[in-house]
């Protein structure tokens, strides 16, 4: 074989052809989870350019681990607990400044119009959106990872208990505490202002 470096038993092709093969493992992750790790991420960090960054980081993390990727059981979990671990990460160093997408840009009253949607039904579905988010950012922790999960990623029980290694009993119990807990909270500012 002229021309061929030979370490060991591994040729400079066999590594080049396993590198290659790593990128098409990361290429094909990122083609079918790229939504749901910037949805993960935008639900902890509620900035869409911190989530964008977020999400380069987690894959740039994939192709760190190269090779192995074919020793992951679940990618769709795996996946989902880097990004969250990433975006906590980030935000507890930045200490989570915004609840609000500023994306609307400066032509929003035609891009309403176009839409049929008056400016009173856009800020008041903003403002239940900005209250339901600070009601779930009230809730401890450990009711809130799991409810954010659920329904905006819409990881089921199992997965969401392989992501924060805690039994899927304990998931489903502490959704329903967290769902509880919402609708106690919603019912005392119904009545506060109703």
């Amino acid at each position: 074989m002229a021309g061929q470096v030979i370490v060991g038993e591994v040729t400079l092709d066999n590594i080049k052809a396993a590198k290659a093969g790593a990128l098409e493992n990361v290429e094909a992750l990122v083609a079918e989870y790229t939504l749901m790790v910037f949805r993960i991420a935008y639900s902890v960090l509620r900035n869409h350019h911190d989530a964008e960054d977020a999400v380069q980081e987690c894959f740039l993390r994939v192709l760190k681990y190269g090779k192995d990727l074919q020793q992951v059981r679940n990618p769709k979990t795996w996946l989902a607990r880097i990004i969250w671990t990433v975006a906590l990460d980030r935000r507890s160093s930045r200490n989570m400044v915004s609840l609000q997408d500023n994306s609307l840009g400066s032509n929003l009253t035609e891009r309403l119009a176009d839409r049929g949607i008056t400016l009173d039904e856009l800020v008041a579905g903003q403002q239940l959106q900005q209250l339901l988010e600070r009601l779930v950012a009230g809730l401890p922790e450990d009711l809130r990872y799991p409810l954010q999960l659920s329904t905006v990623q819409e990881l089921n029980s199992v997965e969401i208990g392989e992501m924060l290694n805690i039994p899927e009993n304990s998931v489903r119990t502490r959704l329903m505490r967290a769902r509880k807990l919402l609708k106690e909270k919603l019912s005392s500012l119904e009545a506060k202002h109703g």
